[in-house]
């Protein structure tokens, strides 16, 4: 009796296993379905924006020296 206990729980585990990356997987088939929708032909999307900086230092820039030529 033990013995198909265990089975049924095996089974009704590993059922239970297949279902939720069954689920996982539509779920980002569905995702990857709509992003595609979503674009027209063409269009360019900016998935990365970098940060701003706010503070600026000018002394990265340098020293400004004039420049004369000599012939």
């Amino acid at each position: 009796m033990k013995d198909v206990f265990y089975t049924i729980l095996i089974v009704w585990i590993i059922w239970r296993v297949i279902n939720s990356v069954n689920t996982m997987r539509s779920k980002q088939a569905a995702s990857v379905r709509h992003d595609h929708q979503t674009k027209r032909p063409g269009e360019t999307t900016v998935e990365y924006v970098p940060p701003k900086n706010k503070k600026k230092d000018d002394d990265d820039e340098g020293e400004y020296v004039d420049y004369e030529e000599i012939k």
